[in-house]
């Protein structure tokens, strides 16, 4: 299996994707090249087994590579496509493994770096009244991992209907007496929608709420698929097919649709919905990858795992809660709700 390393011209360290010049970077000589001149260049290395070793690790089930800059084993899953090497730090990528339906079509380069991920991590800390108040102090940030996450990017077109019971209510006083009507209407709304680039990740090992959570991506900036974005980053090829990923599609569709057509029943009271659909009677569907930033922190021997959106800095996770600081917060809106209700009575006496 080839293993390539994108190696500096100048001095022949590794060169290294850097998200705020969107060039690559040598650290040791302190080059950096443009996407045309490692195009361009002709000294990349590359590694292979021999034949039988190969055929023996793919009946194994396992993936071991070498390092072309140590000659170290480098062990992966079936699913990454670019790494390290665990003895001398050396990224690598390994474009076998994108060959085909694997490659992806497009890619949304990292537009922020390791650092600003740390930040935004205590700019999220800082907006929390409940986190205990030594977290950002004890907390370690035991790794920070920029890894592109394969995406499907689906573009649905879409039939939808909706039943739904609307009620409209007057009243009038006549004489001493207090009137009230209630008119009650069956609403029937259908409507042709088109929705673009829908994403959904294609990981199995990305948790699907969060990566939901890292919306909304720039599409924008989206380029066509070179195999250096990956250097200095890892990466997952997709594990999960795009039909498989259609069915949560189909969801976010459906309760999308139902809000649409929903905000269509005006000048009603109350609105019922008994009953909705949506049916996709066209798909289209596009490989891409996406940049996110991982963080897990260890906090009083707990683990806790966040994530930022590479491009837009967006932060997603879940925080540790203080306890007391929970109950005084409880406490000072329940004093106050007693204080208003007794000013409130005493005005009404």
């Amino acid at each position: 299996m080839e293993v390539i390393t994108y190696q500096c011209p100048n001095c022949a360290a590794p060169l290294e994707f850097n998200s705020e010049t969107q060039k690559w970077d040598c650290k040791f000589c302190l080059s950096s090249f443009e996407e045309s001149d490692l195009q361009k260049m002709q000294t990349q290395e590359t590694a292979e087994p021999e034949e039988s070793e190969q055929d023996d690790q793919e009946q194994t089930g396992q993936k071991c590579y070498f390092c072309p800059n140590c000659g170290a084993e480098i062990v992966t899953d079936e699913s990454t496509v670019a790494s390290f090497c665990t003895f001398c730090g050396n990224p690598v990528v390994l474009p076998k493994k994108m060959d085909g339906l694997f490659r992806p079509q497009q890619v949304v380069p990292f537009q922020l770096n390791k650092e600003q991920a740390k930040q935004a991590l205590y700019q999220l800390c800082r907006k929390k009244p409940l986190l205990p108040r030594d977290f950002t102090d004890k907390a370690h940030i035991e790794k920070v991992t920029g890894i592109y996450v394969p995406f499907w990017l689906n573009d649905c077109y879409v039939n939808a209907n909706l039943q739904a019971t609307g009620e409209r209510v007057s009243s009038w006083k006549k004489g001493d007496t207090q009137y009230t009507k209630t008119d009650v209407y069956a609403l029937f709304r259908t409507g042709s929608f088109i929705y673009r680039d829908i994403p959904s990740d294609a990981s199995k090992k990305m948790d699907d709420d969060m990566m939901d959570a890292l919306e909304p991506f720039s599409f924008e900036e989206l380029k066509e698929f070179q195999m250096p974005y990956l250097s200095g980053y890892f990466a997952q090829r997709y594990d999960v097919s795009k039909e498989e990923c259609r069915e949560r599609v189909k969801k976010r569709i459906e309760q999308s649709t139902k809000e649409k057509l929903r905000e269509t029943c005006l000048h009603y009271t109350a609105v019922q919905v008994s009953s909705s659909s949506a049916d996709i009677i066209k798909a289209d569907s596009k490989y891409v990858m996406l940049p996110v930033w991982l963080l897990y922190t260890k906090y009083h021997s707990k683990d806790y795992l966040f994530a930022m959106n590479g491009q837009t800095g967006k932060m997603v996770g879940e925080l540790p809660m203080s306890i007391p600081k929970a109950f005084l917060i409880g406490g000072i809106i329940a004093v106050a709700t007693t204080i208003l209700g007794t000013i409130g009575g005493l005005l009404l006496c």
